[in-house]
């Protein structure tokens, strides 16, 4: 049975290509007793699971237990499928560093903005 209810403190392990590998995953990883999901990736997701062109699966896997979930898809043959694993603080490092750019491009379009419509009045 392949649970759909995420992990406490989710991390991503893996991105499995499509849903039948996402859930071979999910249920070895349930076999050696580790609490997994899967969520889908990609444009297909927010047409409500539409079958298009670059779908991925994300499985997720509690943060304390991504050693052993890394070690039980590398064993199925999932190796080169598997996440690089960040830390809960370099997650939010790396969200803080994407909002400020983002904000920042925001703010300078604004400030231009302002200063073409009084250059030009």
């Amino acid at each position: 049975m392949t649970s759909t209810k995420e992990p406490a403190s989710a991390a991503i392990v893996a991105e499995a290509s499509d849903m039948a590998e996402a859930r071979i995953w999910i249920d070895a990883l349930h076999d050696a007793g580790i609490e997994a999901a899967f969520v889908e990736r990609g444009p297909g997701g927010a047409f409500g699971g539409a079958s298009l062109f670059g779908i991925s699966y994300a499985v997720l896997v509690p943060r304390s237990r991504i050693g052993e979930a890394r070690s039980v898809i590398a064993e199925m043959g999932g190796g080169r499928s598997l996440v690089a694993y960040r830390t809960a603080e370099e997650e939010r490092e790396r969200s803080r560093r994407v909002f400020l750019t983002v904000a920042g491009s925001v703010a300078l379009v604004a400030v231009v903005a302002v200063i073409l419509r009084f250059a030009l009045g």
